[in-house]
């Protein structure tokens, strides 16, 4: 299984939203599969959910920078 832990999540460059809740869902289909739970595994789960949300607001950013005005 490739970790979902890169230098780019590590270091924070981890693209959109939308980009983060694939490679999460990819992950947690892996585990699934396995029939795997584990407090890490929950906390994706959760993080997902918290994505879920952020792409459903139009207000919110869609990389993981702003810019300021």
């Amino acid at each position: 299984m490739e970790s979902i832990i890169s230098i780019d999540e590590l270091l924070g460059n981890i693209g959109t939203p939308e980009h983060r809740l694939k490679r999460y869902q990819a992950c947690l289909n892996e585990f699934d599969q396995l029939n795997y739970d584990d407090p890490f595994i929950r906390q994706i789960r959760a993080e997902m959910i918290i994505l879920e949300k952020k792409i459903q607001d139009p207000k919110s950013p869609k990389t993981w920078f702003s810019l300021k005005k």
